[in-house]
């Protein structure tokens, strides 16, 4: 099989390059507009936010980020069933309980707006 026997080659390739720039053109304004809801994004490559955004239904893998979003914070507890966030836990094994929990959801910055709220 040879690439020169593909007729419009140049044209079946300018075509993908273009999707695909409008792809990462939509990515790019997708991760600005979560950036802006929640400005600790900003502390984090884009590759951590992506995996962030796509385990939200998954606090335990989120958990692995959160020492690059709150400085002090290693981990969070959770309370049983992974559905709210009690405490706080620092590298030293300090736990610190919050006043009220935090719901975790789907909506993962805004209950990491509520984790920095409830640090307070």
């Amino acid at each position: 099989f040879s690439l020169l026997r593909v007729s419009n080659l140049p044209e079946t390739l300018s075509a993908i390059l273009d999707q695909l720039e409008r792809c990462q053109k939509a990515l790019s304004d997708f991760l600005e507009q979560k950036r802006q809801s929640f400005p600790r994004f900003y502390f984090i490559g884009d590759d951590d936010l992506l995996e962030i955004l796509g385990q939200a239904k998954n606090p335990a893998v989120i958990q692995s980020h959160l020492k690059k979003l709150f400085a002090g914070i290693f981990q969070v507890q959770f309370a049983p069933g992974d559905k709210a966030i009690t405490g706080m836990c620092s590298l030293e094994g300090e736990v610190v309980p919050l006043k009220q929990p935090v719901e975790v959801s789907e909506a993962v910055e805004g209950w990491l707006q509520q984790l920095a709220t409830g640090m307070k």
